[in-house]
């Protein structure tokens, strides 16, 4: 019986040891998994910029019909381009669609680097200017650090063209524009300006090339491409879903394009 009980005791003791091994086990993977992703977007270069607080005027809230299909709403929970076949984008869900970036670009090994002294990230729309085919907002972005606000001219231009809508985010006296999108899955870059497999979870530089190029796709079949081309942009696709485009110039621009229904 004193035996019995010696095993019994010793197989209490390596079940604890192999829950204990996977314990530690999952805990390394569930750190990892939260790590790795922050260590390859510090690698390229990409500091993490956070969207702040979105504040739209009633009178500029609904839905602009842009043509043969193509639409954008504006509502005090974001921004939404659709095409007749369905959504394109949207912006960050309860969150501000732009951020302003003060500060500068360096160079570390072979891609940029960015070097953020300030970010300007709660954006207020106070009213918008619909035409044929264009939907203009206009407003600020702003801080308020220390009692002390801060404000920049905010532009956000929604314009039909041949290939579909053609996005300005124009920020004056910014050094680099942030667009933030919601989680947009299947996110497959277009080559040359992105490897061309699922860039889940990472930052990567747009390649440099003449013309507004083409840069990804999505699973909801949209297209969409990054600019103005001469200047640096990258793409930042964050652990919680969003997907971060930055653009080193006070104005990015996008080009949106799905395939409408027919008619």
């Amino acid at each position: 019986m004193r035996q019995w009980g010696v095993r019994g005791r010793g197989r209490d003791v390596s079940r604890s040891m192999v829950a204990l091994v996977v314990s530690v086990a999952a805990a390394l993977a569930l750190g990892l998994a939260t790590w790795l992703p922050g260590v390859l977007r510090t690698d390229i270069g990409l500091v993490p910029v956070d969207p702040g607080l979105l504040t739209v005027n009633e009178s500029a809230r609904g839905i602009a019909t842009l043509g043969r299909g193509y639409t954008v709403a504006a509502y005090q929970s974001g921004f939404r381009v659709s095409a007749a076949s369905g959504t394109l984008v949207d912006t960050i869900t309860r969150g501000s669609p732009v951020s302003a970036v003060l500060g500068h670009l360096g160079e570390r090994e072979d891609h940029p680097i960015e070097n953020v002294e300030a970010t300007l990230d709660h954006v207020r729309i106070d009213e918008v200017d619909i035409e044929p085919g264009r939907a203009a907002y206009t407003g600020e972005v702003y801080d308020d650090v220390d009692g002390q606000r801060r404000t920049m001219p905010l532009r956000l231009v929604f314009l039909l063209t041949t290939a579909g809508v053609h996005v300005t985010a124009d920020i004056q006296g910014a050094d680099a524009v942030i667009i933030h999108l919601d989680a947009l899955p299947g996110t497959t870059g277009i080559d040359p300006a992105l490897p061309t497999h699922n860039l889940r979870l990472r930052g990567w530089w747009v390649v440099a090339k003449s013309g507004e190029q083409q840069a990804f796709t999505t699973a909801r079949k949209a297209v969409v491409g990054i600019g103005p081309a001469i200047r640096t942009r990258g793409l930042d696709l964050r652990p919680d879903g969003r997907l971060d485009i930055h653009v080193w110039s006070e104005r990015a621009t996008l080009t949106l394009s799905g395939v409408p229904d027919a008619g």
